[in-house]
């Protein structure tokens, strides 16, 4: 081959090369399916850092209307998040409703699928207000809030500071800014509504635990809803996070490819210290020096979750239903994925608990239920069964078993156990309920028995 021809070979494969990334790029699920672009982004930080940007607060303070809120957080992810634009076909039921409301476009972003959003019922006086953990965004409650719609209910979610665009965002938030958030939600919405359901998720359940206890809630919250609720991290070195994010240039725990566009990957030290201290808003020491919780509670838990200390939501879910009023005691309700056994001596003994057991194939091959996978359907677009997004962290520092669990035909998924991960070596990360199907009737009965309630109080 002549000189001109190596030139024009070489030429040939950059040019093949940039379409192929280019094509990876197209929207955000064939990237979420292309490995090189995976890796590209987890080797480079692609979509790690914040854009420049002139930030604005919101005034949490002065109760602005909800749509103020709303159109704030929109603004500001379409400022920060580096892929805010990038097209992203994620159609959830939810997304419908909004689109139908005429507040969303038929072909969304990224930005309009993560955005916070309210969906408003007709002649509605109720509202699900729902908060979202670490990490996350409001996306978390596409599945959940069809449900509570459906039961009568608008439903609205918020987006905490330093969520929404990229995980260098959580470098320059505290908790406190986390509950200014969560009292402008609730206040606005005791404002604007006769009725109030408090739902939260992980770190979110935590942040709404704290509200509550912190003062005589208003007697228009009717429920406190709990999902993966944030007690205690299961690594029992949380503590440390805050010390070790005070030496310089130490600022990293996991550095990912961040490819999940509705949940950081990455994760610096700094979300770790917040976090531990929005967890001990709510220790059962806290919680005793504050005023009894006198709501009906429904939570839903795994005995195997690897990022919350599930004996330590146990301990507190029963702290809080011995001091429930009687009234409100017949109601609460747990939803216990996996062991009961691992239920700590001196739980409640009346406390409802509803163990879902597997009964098809497909259930039954699942290696236990993470924390992640309790508030997605099997259905969900991103998480589902039959998503390209994969969860594969348990393996950043190791390409070959990251390639494996990111492109193997048929991977094992369950919660990220040391043994599982020992058992199964490319074990995915579940992202979806194997149980939503039985979740969402538990969900609805429970709103159902509130109604019970208000009518016996009328």
């Amino acid at each position: 081959m002549n000189n001109n021809g190596l030139v024009l070979k070489v030429c040939i494969g950059f040019v093949l090369s940039i379409l192929s990334h280019l094509a990876a790029a197209q929207d955000c699920i064939t990237q979420s399916s292309s490995f090189s672009f995976i890796l590209k982004a987890k080797q480079q930080g692609l979509f790690r850092f914040e854009n420049e940007h002139t930030h604005q607060s919101f005034n949490y303070q002065a109760l602005l209307p909800f749509q103020r809120y709303l159109d704030y957080a929109y603004d500001h992810i379409n400022k920060a998040n580096p892929r805010a634009n990038l097209p992203c076909p994620v159609i959830t039921d939810t997304y419908k409703q909004l689109v139908k409301q005429g507040v969303r476009t038929t072909n969304p972003n990224i930005a309009d699928i993560i955005a916070p959003f309210e969906l408003k019922h007709p002649a509605s006086n109720k509202v699900a207000l729902l908060i979202h953990g670490l990490t996350d965004s409001p996306f978390t409650y596409h599945d959940l809030a069809r449900i509570y719609y459906e039961q009568g209910y608008s439903v609205r979610t918020l987006l905490l500071p330093g969520h929404g665009s990229a995980a260098s965002a959580l470098q320059n938030v505290d908790v406190k800014q986390w509950q200014k958030a969560v009292n402008y939600g609730v206040n606005r919405a005791l404002t604007d509504f006769d009725e109030v359901i408090l739902g939260g998720y992980s770190t979110g359940a935590a942040l709404v635990i704290d509200y509550l206890t912190k003062q005589t809630p208003s007697p228009k919250i009717k429920a406190l809803m709990l999902y993966s609720p944030g007690t205690e991290p299961h690594n029992k070195n949380g503590w440390l996070a805050k010390w070790i994010d005070a030496i310089p240039f130490v600022d990293w725990i996991d550095k990912d490819a961040d490819i999940d566009f509705a949940k950081y990957e990455s994760f610096p030290f700094h979300a770790a210290a917040a976090s531990y201290d929005a967890m001990q808003l709510v220790s059962i020491d806290q919680l005793s020096k504050r005023s009894a919780l006198k709501l009906p509670i429904f939570s839903v838990l795994s005995d195997i979750d690897t990022t919350i200390d599930t004996r330590a939501s146990l301990k507190l879910l029963s702290a809080l239903h011995k001091g429930n009023s009687p009234k409100y005691k017949t109601r609460d309700t747990l939803v216990f994925y996996g062991n009961t056994d691992t239920l700590p001596a001196g739980f409640a003994a009346n406390y409802k608990v509803i163990n879902p057991k597997c009964t098809t194939k497909r259930c039954k091959s699942i290696h236990g239920i993470s924390h992640i996978a309790i508030v997605n359907s099997p259905q969900n677009p991103h998480y589902g069964v039959d998503a390209t997004y994969r969860n594969c962290g348990s393996f950043i520092n190791d390409d070959a078993q990251y390639q494996t669990c990111k492109t193997t035909p048929h991977p094992q998924l369950g919660e990220r156990t040391k043994a599982n991960l020992k058992n199964y070596p490319a074990l995915q990360r579940l992202t979806f309920n194997p149980h939503f199907n039985e979740l969402e009737k538990q969900i609805s009965i429970f709103i159902k028995n509130l109604e019970h309630i208000k009518g016996k109080q009328l």
